[in-house]
């Protein structure tokens, strides 16, 4: 975006120099990103619901969202809040961003048992041609993202709330109620959500049928078996899981764990 680009923007929409709070989540494909983001963007005081697939490399980058996000729509009156969900590793997040006062963090990851064969059965049915349609490439993908993620963690004076992606689903309304505390919002999040322009559509995220019920549907766990369980890939998936978890927790400020 050139300057007189961003310039005419501004112009146009005067809103865009209102003072907004960035939040930001950290996660993976498939990690319920999508029922996230609708349910964080539901709320009135929040701008935002899915990837914008955008870096933040300093101050000037959060106005670059506003400005990109205000292309596509207007900002909710009274709204405190910019989101943007961040699952890719070519995506930056800058340490002058994660220490930035009016940056918030939210870190979600979900075992790989469940993550590797939804990532593989999205692109069989989207790009049967690319290379993530084999469990090894994204297995690779899955422990690249989550050692990232743990370096992101490990900054000095980072505060963030991390939580189970699939708390969401299994433990909704604590899940809920300490994000909403988290991010001091009032009122706090619903489990229902809006359906909103991009819902259900293919590559804007999760395009099942679910996302289209317009509420969380509060289910458990349950067993997956996967053909490369004894791969060497997929061992080294559930190790770096593990771990990565425990880190991620340890040095959360709150965590909402299954």
């Amino acid at each position: 975006m050139s300057y007189s680009q961003a310039l005419r923007s501004i112009i146009t929409t005067p809103s865009l120099l209102s003072s907004k709070k960035h939040l930001f989540l950290l996660s993976h494909m498939r990690a319920n990103t999508s029922l996230m983001g609708h349910l964080l963007g539901s709320h009135k005081h929040i701008n935002g619901y899915y990837e914008m697939h955008i870096g933040y490399y300093s101050v000037k980058s959060l106005m670059r969202q506003k400005i990109l996000y205000s292309q596509e729509h207007s900002l909710k009156k009274n709204s405190v809040y910019m989101f943007d969900k961040v699952l890719h590793n070519e995506h930056h997040i800058s340490e002058c961003i994660q220490n930035h006062p009016k940056s918030h963090f939210l870190i979600s990851i979900r075992a790989p048992e469940f993550t590797i064969p939804s990532i593989v059965s999205l692109y069989q049915k989207l790009n049967p041609g690319h290379e993530l349609t084999n469990p090894e490439f994204a297995a690779a993908y899955y422990c690249e993202r989550l050692d990232l993620l743990a370096e992101i963690a490990s900054v000095k004076n980072f505060n963030y709330l991390y939580f189970d992606a699939d708390a969401i689903k299994s433990k909704p309304t604590l899940t809920l109620q300490k994000i909403s505390q988290f991010l001091e919002l009032t009122p706090p999040l619903s489990t229902k959500y809006e359906k909103m322009h991009n819902t259900g559509r293919e590559k804007a995220g999760d395009s099942s049928s679910s996302l289209l019920k317009g509420e969380i549907i509060q289910s458990g766990l349950i067993p997956i078996q996967v053909p490369y369980a004894e791969s060497q890939y997929f061992k080294d998936c559930q190790s770096t899981y593990n771990k990565v978890r425990i880190l991620l927790d340890s040095k959360a400020q709150q965590s909402v764990l299954l």
